[in-house]
């Protein structure tokens, strides 16, 4: 990790964050946007978002981030219409 001697803040761009986790011997799952759209394609870049942060805010512990739980967040905060669902895969 670099740090800028203007800001003295870390660069950011050039952080590689499965190396940090390695370096101390930890894991990391990274969920994205993308996941998201995969299962709900017509939600904006945004709303994938707020997905992703509620469902964090919500993280079950012992279950950890699945499928399912992205699709009832994702339902919870923009719900579809009936004839809609029936419709999805």
């Amino acid at each position: 990790m670099t740090i800028s001697r203007k800001s003295r803040q870390p660069n950011l761009s050039k952080i590689d964050v499965h190396d940090l986790l390695r370096q101390r011997r930890q894991i990391g799952i990274i969920w994205s946007i993308e996941d998201v759209q995969a299962v709900r394609p017509d939600l904006t870049d945004d709303q994938a978002w707020k997905v992703l942060q509620e469902s964090e805010r919500h993280l079950d512990c012992e279950l950890g981030l699945t499928w399912d739980s992205i699709e009832y967040a994702a339902d919870d905060l923009f719900p579809i219409s009936a004839a809609s669902r029936r419709s999805r895969p």
